[in-house]
Order: C-alpha cells, then sequence, then structure tokens
C-alpha cells in the first residue's frame, strides 16, 4: 500500500469515484458537547451538536451524487448520527447504517476497552492518547505496530461498494495515521471532526491511504476537545 501525507478532500475523492476508484473513509464523528468528566461511557449516548449535525450535511453534500455507497458507524450515538446526516447530504433520505463494533470499542487497537477507559479516566484521557501515539504501546491496548497492519486489512475488506464511509473516533484516527507514519498528533493538532483517513483502491489494483478532510480550508491544526 502507497501513502501519501497531504490530506484529500471530499470533492477530491468524488473526482476519484467518478475514475473508477473504488474508496472507505475512515473517519472521526461530527461535533459534540463536551464528555463529563464522571461519564464512565464515555459519552455514548451523546447527540451531535447543531452545528455537528450541520457540518455532517455539509460534508455528505460534497460527496452527492453517488448512490453505491455503504455506511458502518461506532454504536456511539453520535458516530451513528454522523453517518445519518452525512448521507442525508448526499441525497439519501433514510441511509441504512450498519452497527460495527470495530469502529467502536472492539477497534483493532484496544485489548480490553474497559481497563483502557479505566486508566484513561486515572491518568487523563489525552494524556494515555498521546503517550500511546509516541511510545507505540500503552497499558491494555495492542501495539500500534500490531494493531496497524490487522486494521488495514479489515478496511480493504470493507471497501465492498464504490465508497464506504465508516464513522469511528478520533483515537482510532490517530493511532491508524501514526501507525502508518503518515501522521504526527499533539493536544493542539489533534484529529479534527470528520477528519480521517482515506483507502483508496485504483483501477489498476492499488491501494493509496493517507489523511482526509472535507474541505481544504479544514486542514488547519484543530485542538483536543474531551
Amino acid at each position: 500500500m502507497r501513502s501519501f501525507s497531504s490530506p484529500v478532500t471530499f470533492s477530491e475523492i468524488s473526482e476519484r469515484l467518478k475514475q473508477g476508484c473504488k474508496v472507505s473513509l475512515f473517519i472521526r464523528h461530527s461535533e459534540r458537547p463536551p464528555i463529563s468528566p464522571d461519564d464512565k461511557a464515555f459519552g455514548k449516548t451523546l447527540p451531535l451538536t447543531s452545528k455537528g449535525e450541520t457540518m455532517a450535511r455539509e460534508a455528505g453534500r460534497l460527496l452527492a451524487g453517488f448512490t453505491d455507497v455503504r455506511f458502518a458507524a461506532s454504536p456511539m450515538v453520535r458516530c451513528q448520527l454522523t453517518a445519518r446526516y452525512i448521507g442525508e447530504g448526499m441525497g439519501i433520505p433514510d441511509p441504512v447504517v450498519v452497527d460495527e463494533e470495530r469502529l467502536g470499542l472492539r477497534c483493532f487497537y484496544y485489548e480490553n476497552p474497559a481497563k483502557v477507559q479505566s486508566v484513561m479516566r486515572e491518568r487523563g484521557y489525552i494524556a494515555y492518547m498521546l503517550d500511546y501515539l509516541r511510545e507505540g504501546r500503552a497499558p491494555y491496548s495492542v501495539p500500534l505496530s500490531e494493531a496497524t497492519p490487522k486494521l488495514t486489512e479489515w478496511l480493504k475488506a470493507s471497501t465492498v461498494r464504490s465508497l464506504n464511509i465508516l464513522l469511528t473516533h478520533d483515537i482510532f484516527v490517530a493511532a491508524y495515521l501514526t501507525g502508518l507514519k503518515i501522521r504526527t498528533y499533539t493536544a493542539d493538532d489533534w484529529v479534527g471532526f470528520i477528519h480521517g483517513a482515506a483507502l483508496i483502491h485504483t483501477p489498476e489494483n492499488e491501494w493509496l491511504c493517507g489523511p482526509c478532510v472535507p474541505r481544504r480550508e479544514q486542514t488547519e491544526p484543530s485542538s483536543f476537545v474531551h
């Protein structure tokens, strides 16, 4: 698989689709309200903000015109809603969203999700994540070098339609692009809402992967928000 480091926009992805490529977007959900420090479920039932709904619909409009599309999302409500609103923005009035645990706490990077979350509460969410990204390993998480290839193969296998929109969480996007040595992250240059990775399968049977953002102006650094 060949990687690229300059973010590709959703409009550029649309052009790739017109050229016969297949694409999987492994992206973070849209804007949500802050997660309470006392929330032991890490905001499982949090919806999107009104701005987040608008952002998702606008992102979908950049991909409008394609009907051979599959939506899958983490069981977290914010991911499910983001997929739905992106679909609506694409002109799909009632998109079917597959509930996919591999995009949530059962993702390839967690060995024991409950214990990871316990340590995060003790040490701080961003502190745990930055240590993991820097060291490549952390308590109860799978080493980046082991998990990233497995996620790549899963994403390839998930590229079953022309466009596959897969909604996940910031830590998994950050872990994936870090594991591929495409990006590095800090608390002041974090994964933005609806930012992520684009996996592109060309008609020549080549796989490409790199960061993606809805619009070019959204490539500015985003600060971590819990």
